[in-house]
């Protein structure tokens, strides 16, 4: 599929229908998209991905070929997005529109296969399935009739001790069999999170690690329910270290080269010129303080300054991804009470 095969001007090629649209693709050559996209993905996941998996790695060249193949993945599901984009040269809505056509008809169809075999099938994520104790025999069934069928190659891609599924799409949480943690979307591993809130978010993923049955889940979820509760209560109190609560982050370039945003880390540094120069490249330590402009240096800023609201709702948003999966409530874990309609037409 390419802008320049799909609905091509050929009356033969009109037979070859996207399921569940009016478009068709051309059957007498590839396009030229399609050919540039099957390449990169060929390389990905015949190579670097396959390479990323082997034992006899350093942990150097795992990283390597991991960051290679995440690089190729977000190159790849770019370069369908843009197919959509006005602003993209070779825009071709319909181009789009049977991508996304034929990506839905073969997870659906491949769910139906699943069913057909006696496979559980739990959860969809636009390229993949969650199912639920399976046998080999069973694997290789669904990897044969979706090569034969739709000429997809499936492969298992991760086998999870216990996974948490919440009512939000694409919002999951699973550990492995090793004990590691992947939760979609982890904002709590960004380099400029404050140390003492990722060092929250990594304590609560070592609590999850631990968990073995439905039992422990739940103890484990009165246990991060305390330690958030703890947390928020020490930052409310003021007594967490500045350095803590410090975000840090590099200057791209230097502070007064900025003139029509200035970000929050270069009002922090125009406040520390004051006492050193800054230029770009350097590393600015600052907190959320109550008056503006709402940052200061660590090094000008006061315990008393520090505004704990803020930081209660980055804290929030940093955990959220967790206490959704595990549907915690974070107002409940506060002791806060929860807002009817009335009450948040009043005070919102």
């Amino acid at each position: 599929m390419s802008y320049e095969t799909v609905r091509c001007s050929h009356d033969e090629c009109k037979k070859n229908t996207v399921p569940q649209t009016n478009h068709w693709v051309c059957t007498k050559k590839n396009g030229l998209t399609s050919v540039i996209i099957g390449s990169l993905r060929d390389l990905r996941v015949n190579y670097y991905k396959t390479m990323g998996k082997k034992s006899s790695l350093t942990d150097e060249e795992r990283q390597l070929f991991t960051v290679v193949s995440q690089a190729l993945k977000v190159i790849l599901n770019a370069s369908y997005g843009v197919m959509g984009a006005e602003i993209f040269p070779l825009y071709f809505l319909p181009a789009a529109e049977a991508t996304t056509a034929v990506g839905r008809h073969i997870i659906l169809d491949t769910i139906d296969m699943c069913d057909k075999v006696g496979i559980n099938v739990l959860y969809g994520d636009t390229d993949s399935l969650f199912v639920k104790n399976l046998s080999q025999e069973q694997i290789q069934k669904i990897i044969v009739k979706a090569k034969s069928k739709h000429n997809v190659e499936l492969e298992v891609e991760k086998e999870y001790r216990y996974v948490v599924l919440s009512n939000r799409k694409k919002n999951y949480l699973g550990v492995t069999k090793n004990g590691k943690v992947d939760v979609k979307g982890l904002t709590g591993k960004k380099s400029h999170t404050p140390k003492f809130i990722k060092t929250l978010f990594f304590e609560i993923l070592d609590i999850l690690s631990e968990v073995k049955s439905v039992e422990e889940f739940n103890d484990a979820k009165n246990r991060v329910s305390d330690k958030i509760s703890n947390c928020a209560r020490k930052i409310q109190a003021r007594e967490v270290p500045l350095t803590e609560l410090a975000f840090n982050v590099m200057t791209s370039k230097a502070p007064h080269e900025y003139t029509k945003t200035i970000p929050q880390h270069i009002r922090a540094a125009l406040q520390l010129q004051t006492i050193r120069e800054i230029k770009r490249g350097d590393i600015i330590s600052y907190v959320k303080i109550l008056n503006k402009p709402g940052v200061k240096p660590v090094e000008l800023a006061k315990q008393s300054e520090i505004d704990a609201g803020k930081y209660m709702e980055f804290m929030q948003s940093t955990l959220d991804q967790i206490t959704s999966s595990m549907d915690l409530d974070f107002d409940s874990i506060l002791g806060k009470p929860k807002q009817t309609g009335l009450d948040q037409f009043f005070w919102n």
